[in-house]
Formats: C-alpha cells, structure tokens, sequence
C-alpha cells in the first residue's frame, strides 16, 4: 500500500533563510501521551532505543542510530504541555554543521499535531535526515497508539524512495 503523501516531510529554505526539513502529523492520541512519549526516559527508550532526552533546558540528548552514527546536542527549549508542548534541542552530527531540532505540540480535535523542524541545515544530509525522522514519527504514532512498532523500518526502501523525488533546495 503506498503511503500517504501528507506523512513525508517537507525539504526546502524556511520563512527565515535557512534550510529545514518540516514535518506535520496529525496523531490520534491525546497530548499528553504524546508528549510523555517524548519526554519520559523509561517511555523514550521503549520506542526509542539509544535514544536519551534529558527534559530540562541544559540537558543531555543523544540519538543512536548503530552503524550509522550517533547524534547529541543540548535542550535549548522545554515548555510542558499547556497550549502546547514545546521540545527543542540542537543536533550534532559529525562532519556536518550543527543544526536545531523542534518539536511542538498542539491540541487537534482528534488529539495532537505534531509538528517537527529541523533547521539550519545544509542541503547535501537533509534528505538522509528526512528518511529518519519520518521513520522515527512513524514509530512514535505507533508506540502512542499501543501498537507494534518493530516493522516500520521495514518500509526503509519505500520512505526513501520517497524522498529521492522531492526536491531539495
């Protein structure tokens, strides 16, 4: 079954100059759920494995991705839940210039939207980058709904095939 356009990122130069990749998920889960998912150590490495989020501004993240490297960075931005849910944290991989990683959420009428960006980037990893975190939400969306995750990076070869079209730039 082909995947939905509107689940694929965009690439492309943000409203302030700098290239981002931009996700939008409508999630059918309250934001609460979503939110702890992301935030909550025990939660976040059950559907996340090697991936570690200190939630206080200051703290530690890293993002494992085995044989493919490894990112880090620091939480520059934390607002619980309220109007909305805000996480921001840079990102550092190596051999590439750091960059700046948000995730918002928002009440929708069917839950959460969540919105992710990541900006300041150079154009060359974007795409790799896009793969990834769709991937990531995938799984996410999953874990949030009580469902098996374990096969969403079976559809790797789809995903980016996917992005391989779009346009960067």
């Amino acid at each position: 079954m082909p995947i939905e356009q509107a689940r694929f990122g965009t690439l492309g130069i943000g409203s302030g100059g700098d290239f981002r990749i931009r996700f939008e998920r409508e999630l059918a889960h309250p934001l609460d759920r979503v939110w702890n998912a992301l935030v909550d150590p025990g939660k976040l490495r059950v559907w996340m494995p090697g991936c570690v989020i200190e939630p206080h501004v200051g703290g530690r993240v890293h993002y494992d991705f085995g044989d493919e490297g490894a990112a880090t960075g620091v939480v520059t931005g934390l607002e619980a839940p309220g109007e909305r849910g805000l996480l921001e944290h840079t990102w550092e991989w190596p051999g590439v210039p750091d960059s700046a990683v948000l995730w918002q959420l928002t009440p929708a009428v069917a839950g959460t939207t969540l919105t992710l960006t990541h900006r300041e980037l150079v154009a060359e990893p974007a795409r790799d980058f896009a793969i990834g975190w769709h991937l990531i939400l995938d799984t996410l969306e999953r874990y949030a709904a009580g469902l098996e995750w374990e096969d969403v990076w079976d559809g790797y070869e789809e995903i980016s095939a996917g992005y391989a079209s779009r346009t960067v730039g």
